[in-house]
């Protein structure tokens, strides 16, 4: 499992109980794929870097948004998961941009149960074998002298 970070913006005039049921359906999807979803972080309205436009325009017009609210959803899954949790988000009109991060901290380079990815590992495996060689080549050196 992949922990990934969602990190979605909804308009900001999209009702608290149609943004509770969007994290309700996505949390919902993670967990029956067997998923674990470590948390939900509202961010708040905030001014948009630009001005985004929606899918759709709303009941008085309003297509461009200037405000949105920033939403953040982490949770470990498959990555065809991620790619269901992804169309869910894209398919719903009150989200207007949505991104996945794979969430990595220093230590996933260090990781020992990747030898083969692993530089230090590598290197350690490649003096070991070179050791190896030679006390091989001293033991038959010795038995070659006898």
């Amino acid at each position: 499992m992949v922990f990934y970070e969602c990190l979605f913006t909804a308009k900001n005039t999209a009702s608290f109980h149609q943004l509770t049921n969007l994290m309700k359906n996505v949390a919902l999807q993670v967990v029956e794929n067997g998923g674990i979803v470590r948390g939900v972080q509202n961010h708040g309205i905030r001014q948009l870097p630009h001005r985004f436009k929606a899918k759709y325009p709303t009941l008085d017009g309003t297509r461009y948004y200037d405000k949105g609210r920033f939403v953040s959803v982490y949770y470990d899954s498959s990555p065809s998961v991620m790619r269901q949790v992804e169309k869910t988000l894209t398919s719903h009109e009150e989200v207007l941009r949505n991104t996945h991060l794979k969430v990595r901290n220093k230590l996933w380079y260090v990781n020992i149960d990747r030898e083969e990815k692993n530089p230090y590992i590598q290197m350690v495996i490649a003096q070991e074998k070179q050791e190896e060689e030679e006390a091989k080549k001293k033991m038959e050196e010795a038995a070659s002298q006898m």
